[in-house]
This record gives structure tokens, C-alpha cells and sequence, in this order.
């Protein structure tokens, strides 16, 4: 053999590639050691693998240059062995050994040794790349297996004809079917007619254009059928046409469940809110504008204030602009208060519309302070207009009666039976001066005071009117009194209780004295 790399490289065997042909020679790592392990020889394709220059290795031990050294002394005990026996169950195969280059960098060699007469020769070649290559494939293949059997997505392949090529394991447990069973059988045979109908349908059309589709289908699973989001895309071949049908189902069961009753509950919401007397309202404070701002209003605005709600969302002072300067200021001073104790914030007010009509207004709201420090507030802006106006009038017309009573000489009152049995003032026209010659207690039982002025001999009738008239029966009376002023004076009482409340009596007393046997005034 030649001394230099070419010369050895062109007269020893080469081995072959994994198909059975040779390598190119010139290709491989080409070295020989004599036999006290030295490098001999060392081609141009062993410096590029092992990083040494031919220079440097000549003459160096091969077990300290490119053995690992965790199998240097395995490697020297072998080359001892091999020289001493001639054991030779290593050569001539290709073995698949750990190498180390100059940096230190580990490799993986597939290399041939063969005997010579005064050592050994052997070509290597460099198998690092496809061993990484090899555990790159196995990583990502078992990375797509794990998905696809842990998956909560149905997955599954089918060919041209419709023929099941593969299902996953979801698959399998939501239609209770072995993949080993279900492969090369049909969508009929696992699915109802109507649903495999359109299923196949849906694979066509994929098919058909060469391109995925995404759409919303149910499907039987159990005892129970559920929506599901199938996107469908075609299988292609190296060349490029369809050769079957891939299909991802996720079940939107439990979303399609949730979008539904979140409808309804909006649409009682808006049921409930329309039928407030009133608006509902979300609205913040905005100081350095020293104004606020809308969120949200419900369409009850419409009927409080005769806007659209868009147009108070869109200008505050759609709303505002309707308040006085006086009013204005009771309703900051409110959101003030609300803003630096965070308690609900509460006015009552009134305004006047556009058109002149007045508006009493009662609102309400829970204030909430965000992280950016904005304070908001939700609740409600009630219209107490009717409430206010027959508040109005029914002072008026109290007024009106109070008056006529005075006119009367007469005492009117209204009382509340007690669960004691006392007998409480709730209202009076006046003291009880001109019926009673002075006037009444207004903090005493009102029975019981009226009890003492009735004179000695009427007092049996006077309890008897009491009692029956407290068991909630209505009742007139004639009796005399002793007034305060030490007269003795004729009165006639009558009480009412009322309908919806029998604790409740309206009760009128009169001075009858001119009248001293008259009977009960109509």
C-alpha cells in the first residue's frame, strides 16, 4: 500500500451504501495505523470529518485522537486482543461506532476496518446527520401520535371511495367502534342515513375542489346528538391530486349550549328592563370635563326623557342639557358624596322636556371604582311622576278637606290599631280644640284619651262602640263629653275602618251640643 492518502484510498475495498452499491471512495474517511496503534495514513476526507490536519495526526496514537475517551481503554484492549490472537469477528463489517473530533465534539461514524500486513486500514463515514436526522423523524412522528390519540378532536382519513383509512382514539370512544373494525368500511355503517348522507356530501364538495371547508354538523354520540366544527381537507399524493379525504371534528356542544342561554338570559333581561318604570342606566363621572358619560341606557329613556338611547350614548347633554343649574348641582354633589364613600348614590329631583311637561325623577345607583381609578356607576333613573302628582293632589284635596272640616267645627283623625290593643294618631285636621275645649295628645293612646272625656253614664256605651269598632266594624256614636274646659258638650263619632287594611281607622267627630237628642248627621 501507498504511503499517501490517495494511493491507499484507490487500492483497498470500499463498502457499501444502504442499498447494497459502493460509496465513493474518495468520498470516505480514509486512515491506517501500524501495529502500535500509530496514524499512518490520512486522506483529505478523514481531515474534514475528524478535524485533524493530516500533518498533525501522522504518528499520533489513534486511541487518544479520535476514540472517545470513555472507550479508549476498551478500543486498546480490542487492538491488543485482535494483534495478539488474530481475532478478527470485527472485520470487514460495518460497524456503527462513537468517535470524537479535535474540538471535542462527539460524532457517530459507520466504519469498516480491515487487516493489512503491518496494521490496519478502515473508511468511515460521518452518520451523525441521519442518526439526528432518524431521531428528529421518531420525535415528530411520536409527537403526532400523542396528539392524535390524545386529542379531544375526531379525527379521521378516508380514500376516494369514502373508505375509512385511519380514526383516532376519540374517535373511537364517542362512536364506541375499534379503529381495527371501522377501517375500510363506509360512514353508513357507522352513522345514521341522513347524517353519513351529508357527511359524504361535504367530502365530495372537498374533493371536488381540492380545497378545506369548515362547517357546523351533528352528530350521534352516545345517547345524545351534539354540534360539532368539521373542517374537511384533501389527502394529496407526491404529485399533487386528491387521494383521499382528512376530517377534524370539535365538538361545540357545551359553546353552542352557552351562546343559547346567554340569549335568553339578554332577552329576559330586556324583558325585565322594558318593564321598569324607567330607565336602566351605566354611566362615569368624568371631572376634568365636569361632565358624564353614558354606557349604556335602556329604552326606557325614551319614555323618561323623549330621546333615542343612541343619542345619549353618542351626547351626554341629549340628557343633561335638561337640567337646571340648581339641579345640576344637587346631582354632582350626589355623585360626589357616592364617589368618596362608595355608597349607592340616591337623588330625587325635577326637570322639565323639551315640550315643558315636568319630570320627578328618583335614581339610584351602586358606584364601582376600576383599576385605572374611574368610578362607574350601574342602576336605575325612575320616573315618580304619577306617584308625584297624585301625591300633589292628594295634599291638595287633604287641604281642600281640612279646610271644610273647619269650616264644620269638626275633628277628623285617622288611627292605627296596635297589636297591644292601643290605638295610635296617624293624622288630624286640627288640636280638637273647638270639638273637645282643648286639645287631644297627640302622642297618647287617642282611645283612651277620648275615653276620659266621656261623660260617667255614657261610658258603657262608649266601650261597647270601642270594642266593636276595633274588631274592625264600622260605627257611629252619640255621647256626651266633659271637655277640657269643664264643659259638658254633645258629640257625635263616627269610624270607618279601611278595606284593605282594618288596622287602619278614618275616623270624624263633631260637636252636637245645639242638638241635644239629634240623631247621627248623614
Amino acid at each position: 500500500m501507498g504511503s499517501d492518502g490517495g494511493a491507499g484510498a484507490e487500492t483497498m475495498p470500499g463498502p457499501v451504501d444502504a442499498g447494497g452499491g459502493p460509496l465513493s471512495v474518495t468520498a470516505l474517511a480514509f486512515l491506517r495505523v501500524d501495529q502500535m496503534g500509530l496514524v499512518v495514513d490520512w486522506n483529505p476526507a478523514a481531515e474534514r470529518m475528524f478535524g485533524w490536519t493530516r500533518e498533525k495526526i501522522l504518528g499520533q496514537p489513534v486511541a487518544d485522537t479520535i476514540v472517545p475517551p470513555q472507550m479508549r481503554a476498551a478500543f486498546m484492549a480490542a487492538f491488543a486482543r485482535c494483534l495478539a490472537t488474530g481475532e478478527a469477528s470485527a472485520l470487514g463489517r460495518r460497524l456503527e461506532l462513537p468517535a470524537r473530533h479535535r474540538d471535542g465534539h462527539d460524532l457517530l461514524i459507520e466504519v469498516t476496518i480491515d487487516a493489512v500486513d503491518d496494521g490496519f486500514c478502515a473508511f468511515a463515514h460521518d452518520s451523525t446527520g441521519r442518526r439526528e436526522a432518524e431521531r428528529a423523524l421518531w420525535e415528530s412522528n411520536a409527537l403526532v401520535q400523542a396528539i392524535l390519540e390524545h386529542t379531544s378532536a375526531l379525527i379521521s382519513a378516508k380514500d376516494l371511495d369514502g373508505r375509512y383509512l385511519f380514526v383516532n382514539r376519540e374517535f373511537e370512544r364517542c362512536f364506541r367502534v375499534a379503529a381495527g373494525e371501522l377501517v375500510g368500511k363506509t360512514e353508513s355503517d357507522v352513522l345514521p342515513a341522513r347524517v353519513a348522507a351529508t357527511s359524504l356530501a361535504n367530502d365530495m364538495r372537498v374533493l371536488h375542489s381540492a380545497t378545506a371547508s369548515t362547517t357546523l354538523e351533528e352528530l350521534p354520540t352516545g345517547e345524545e346528538v351534539r354540534q360539532y366544527i368539521v373542517t374537511r381537507f384533501p389527502l394529496l399524493d407526491p404529485s399533487g391530486a386528491p387521494r383521499g379525504v382528512c376530517s377534524l371534528a370539535i365538538d361545540d356542544t357545551a359553546h353552542r349550549r352557552s351562546e343559547e342561554a346567554l340569549r335568553h338570559s339578554e332577552e329576559r333581561y330586556e324583558r325585565i328592563v322594558s318593564n321598569i318604570p324607567g330607565m336602566v342606566l351605566r354611566f362615569e363621572a368624568i371631572p376634568q370635563e365636569g361632565r358624564v358619560a353614558f354606557t349604556y341606557v335602556s329604552d326606557g329613556c325614551r319614555e323618561v326623557f323623549g330621546v333615542e338611547p343612541a343619542a345619549v350614548l353618542a351626547d351626554d347633554t341629549a340628557i343633561t342639557g335638561l337640567f337646571d343649574a340648581e339641579t345640576q348641582k344637587s346631582i354632582d354633589d350626589t355623585l360626589r358624596e357616592s364617589a368618596d364613600t362608595l355608597e349607592p348614590w340616591r337623588w330625587e329631583g325635577k326637570i322639565r322636556l323639551r315640550d315643558g311637561r315636568p319630570r320627578y325623577l328618583q335614581g339610584i345607583a351602586r358606584p364601582e371604582r376600576l383599576i385605572d381609578g374611574t368610578m362607574v356607576w350601574d342602576g336605575l333613573l325612575l320616573d315618580r311622576t304619577r306617584e308625584k302628582q297624585a301625591e300633589l293632589e292628594s295634599a291638595r284635596v287633604r287641604q281642600d278637606l281640612n279646610q271644610m272640616i273647619s269650616w264644620l267645627r269638626g275633628y277628623a283623625f285617622t288611627v292605627r290599631v296596635q297589636p297591644d290593643g292601643s290605638v295610635r294618631k296617624v293624622y288630624s285636621s286640627a288640636d280638637g280644640t273647638e270639638t273637645f275645649g282643648g286639645p287631644l295628645d297627640a302622642t297618647s293612646d287617642l282611645a283612651e284619651a277620648m275615653a276620659e272625656l266621656i261623660h260617667p253614664d255614657d261610658r258603657p256605651k262608649y266601650a261597647a262602640f270601642r270594642a266593636s269598632t276595633l274588631a274592625g266594624q264600622a260605627g257611629d256614636l252619640n255621647c256626651r263629653i266633659i271637655g277640657f274646659d269643664g264643659r259638658q258638650r254633645w258629640v257625635f263619632i263616627r269610624l270607618r275602618p279601611r278595606p284593605e287594611d282594618p288596622t287602619l281607622l278614618d275616623g270624624f267627630c263633631c260637636d252636637i251640643t245645639p242638638q241635644t237628642t239629634a240623631p247621627s248627621p248623614l
